[in-house]
């Protein structure tokens, strides 16, 4: 990716409206809701003919539901004339009305079970806004969600601040166009994204100096080896984690173990923004 591309990332995320919790209510046992539609179905057209045909079911199939249930129910569900144009004429006993109306009443009370919930979830501000963030998907495996605290314009390019929880920040710098793209200024909440092999881990730099704007410093809190890289871990002190791709050779010559401090540095350019559209 050209150093401009880079500079002008900017992504802009959906905020879905979803119902955040779902459930199908299920009764223990054989019953299934296909005999509830039918009941129903039955009820409306006084034919189970056009009752099956209304339920998506064929008739035999219509059929072989309502006299199983009939044979295993204590009491009549249907009463059925064969015979006919439309397949004779159907109506509820009191049995089968009985239970139609114990189902709908379980139903709906499902329904409301779930707007319930979804409405406690809703009001949540915590809750939503993190199951609102993972509806992004991304291949950067540096995910972190912050609010600006900082804006720095230059010429063409300018240096944004995030500030992350626990007092820790970052700073990402983008082109201007970017930033009027995104509607970006003070206090608005942003999703900084960074790959993990843009991550550089450094031990100990002696008397030297990074140039990447970027270097948070933490402790190694875990090492996942593969067969070329290692995956690093580093906890900072706000309690957010950065990822880094290490190749073996260097775990080994830096000695990297879990407890070591370290600072994970990346430059500002290399810094993608987001924000909910």
């Amino acid at each position: 990716m050209a150093e401009t591309e880079k500079q002008s990332a900017g992504i802009a995320l959906e905020r879905p409206i979803v119902r955040l919790v779902e459930g199908e209510l299920s009764i223990a046992g054989a019953f299934t809701w296909k005999l509830c539609n039918l009941l129903s179905a039955i009820e409306s057209t006084g034919s189970l003919n056009r009752a099956a045909k209304q339920v998506g079911l064929s008739y035999k199939g219509a059929w072989e539901i309502l006299e199983r249930a009939n044979n295993l129910s204590p009491r009549l569900l249907v009463s059925t004339a064969i015979g006919g144009r439309h397949g004779g004429g159907s109506v509820l006993t009191d049995a089968g009305k009985s239970l139609l109306k114990l189902l709908a009443k379980l139903r709906k009370e499902h329904d409301q079970f779930l707007e319930h919930i979804n409405q406690e979830l809703a009001n949540n501000s915590e809750f939503n806004y993190l199951i609102r963030r993972t509806f992004m998907k991304a291949s950067a495996r540096n995910q972190f969600f912050g609010t600006i605290s900082e804006i720095h314009e230059g010429g063409i390019n300018v240096e944004v601040v995030i500030e992350l929880k626990g007092g820790d920040s970052l700073v990402a710098a983008i082109t201007q166009e970017s930033m009027k793209n995104l509607g970006l200024a003070l206090g608005v909440e942003v999703v900084a994204l960074i790959k993990a092999p843009q991550v550089l881990i450094v031990t100990d730099l002696g008397p030297y100096r990074l140039s990447a704007r970027n270097q948070l410093s933490g402790t190694v809190s875990r090492l996942q080896k593969g067969q070329v890289n290692t995956e690093v871990v580093v906890l900072l002190p706000g309690g957010s984690s950065v990822y880094a791709t290490v190749t073996n050779d260097s775990i080994d010559e830096l000695g990297l173990k879990e407890g070591i401090s370290v600072v994970a540095a990346f430059k500002a350019n290399t810094v993608f923004l987001a924000v909910a559209s």
